[in-house]
């Protein structure tokens, strides 16, 4: 289940707190989604169509111990 943003700020920080998927539920402009969608996808996050909007999911990333 995805948590539910209600704006491109909202996506940011939950994305970045670590939820793994977040449904983009607003309306969401071009430059906006193309902005974030660069962004995170380079981080290795899928965008999918859900039924109502767009679901941003991120894999679950391994971070190596620092020895």
């Amino acid at each position: 289940m995805a948590i539910k943003a209600k704006s491109l700020k909202d996506a940011e920080a939950l994305l970045h707190s670590g939820i793994s998927k977040v449904e983009l539920a607003y309306d969401i402009g071009s430059d906006d989604f193309f902005r974030l969608a660069s962004h995170w996808c380079d981080r290795g996050a899928r965008i999918s169509r859900g039924h109502h909007h767009f679901v941003v999911s991120l894999k679950s990333f391994v971070i190596p111990p620092n020895d």
